[in-house]
């Protein structure tokens, strides 16, 4: 069996954690775990209300490896579990990437998180 894990990176209380969830569940031994992020593209608009960002292509390098580290530290957290896992991450837009990385790998489940957020939050963040 292949279990697709998506994690945003976020760890907020609001935030229901996908690797916890995973993990409390009895898996047949031989099934496989990813772990995929999903860097969203950074739009000129948005890379101009950091402060001290230089260009777009900072910004979008430091979101990459926030999402690199972010699929790394679940998927480790999988395998100090005895779980045989990988992190990946993307860059994309999340539902999208999740969707086709799920088919390329050929996953039987999808395993998402959710948060609580305000509308007008969900607006501006987004949400899966």
């Amino acid at each position: 069996m292949k279990v697709l894990i998506a994690v945003s990176g976020l760890r907020e209380e609001s935030c229901g954690d996908p690797v916890a969830a995973v993990t409390s569940y009895p898996w047949p031994t031989e099934t496989a775990f990813r772990v995929l992020t999903v860097a969203p593209p950074v739009h000129p608009p948005v890379a101009g209300l950091i402060p001290g960002a230089l260009d777009i292509a900072d910004v979008q390098r430091t979101a990459d490896t926030m999402a690199d580290n972010a699929a790394a530290i679940a998927a480790a957290q999988l395998q100090d579990r005895g779980f045989v896992a990988e992190g990946v991450s993307q860059e994309g837009e999340a539902s999208s990437a999740i969707v086709e990385y799920a088919k390329t790998w050929g996953a039987d489940l999808i395993v998402v998180g959710s948060c609580d957020r305000p509308a007008i939050e969900r607006f501006f963040v987004g949400s899966v």
